[in-house]
């Protein structure tokens, strides 16, 4: 078979922006239902809007969670639908994990910000989530972050 006649999936094209239904079907079974369940989530919180956008290698087709423009000028988290597993990252600033209880939270999360890498002040723990209660552990982080950017509550009493 010649190279021209491989098809692309449509999360590491480039060159089309895939539908989210696309970046779905590529996923397998079970992690579909993660990614839904993500989605979902992120669809809830309040002044969150989310945007399909080319991230480059190794994210590709990523969704970027923005909150509101206002309070934060970065991303509060990242759902990268790599066909072969869902991941989260939650980018976090120095300010951000200090607020943190992180000694309360699970081993899982508490190690990801703890060893994520930091880039210019920013680290960017970021997680794979094959499961609903891992997907659960990091959705409590992501909000946390929400809780502290809105003002909507202590995240020290989210956190507790």
């Amino acid at each position: 078979m010649a190279w021209g006649n491989i098809a692309k999936c449509a999360w590491s094209d480039k060159f089309r922006q895939p539908s989210a239904d696309e970046l779905r079907s590529g996923l397998p079974k079970p992690l579909q239902l993660i990614f839904d369940d993500a989605r979902r989530h992120f669809d809830d919180m309040p002044q969150i809007s989310e945007v399909l956008v080319w991230q480059g290698v190794p994210w590709r087709w990523t969704f970027v969670l923005l909150g509101p423009a206002s309070a934060e000028p970065r991303a509060l988290a990242y759902l990268i639908p790599d066909p072969s597993r869902v991941q989260v990252c939650v980018p976090l600033t120095h300010e951000q994990i200090e607020r943190l209880n992180l000694k309360r939270m699970k081993k899982s999360i508490r190690d990801g910000v703890v060893f994520a890498r930091n880039v210019n002040g920013v680290w960017w723990p970021t997680w794979d989530v094959p499961t609903k209660t891992a997907l659960d552990e990091v959705l409590e982080l992501v909000g946390l972050k929400h809780a502290m950017i809105v003002g909507a509550e202590s995240p020290a009493a989210v956190g507790a």
